[in-house]
């Protein structure tokens, strides 16, 4: 449990988490990039019932507006780098389970 926590701090004191949290905490200060979620959400939901072409060019259209954006740009690059420091503990826990598993 000890080491579960020091691999729960690293991740969580890291410069990328940090970053990550300031802009998220920017955005949702951010009407224009709210609203734009807010809108790919709706358009997301819509298209995966309908599959509609027209539904699929405005999502993808509001998606590279969002993206377009510095500070959510910014923050997508950030949430990456975290997101992969997850997965790899996560596959490294996995891995140990598994030695666990078959060994006994």
């Amino acid at each position: 449990m000890e080491e579960l926590n020091k691999i729960t701090d690293y991740i969580i004191n890291s410069d990328s988490y940090k970053k990550c949290i300031e802009l998220r905490n920017k955005m949702s200060n951010n009407t224009e990039i709210m609203n734009l979620i807010d809108e790919i959400k709706s358009l997301q939901k819509k298209y995966i019932k309908n599959k509609n072409d027209e539904i699929k060019k405005e999502l993808d259209e509001k998606t590279d507006k969002l993206f377009n954006i510095p500070i959510y740009y910014k923050y997508n690059i950030y949430l990456e780098e975290v997101n992969n420091m997850i997965s790899y503990v996560e596959e490294e826990l996995n891995e140990y389970f598994d030695k666990v598993i078959n060994k006994s």
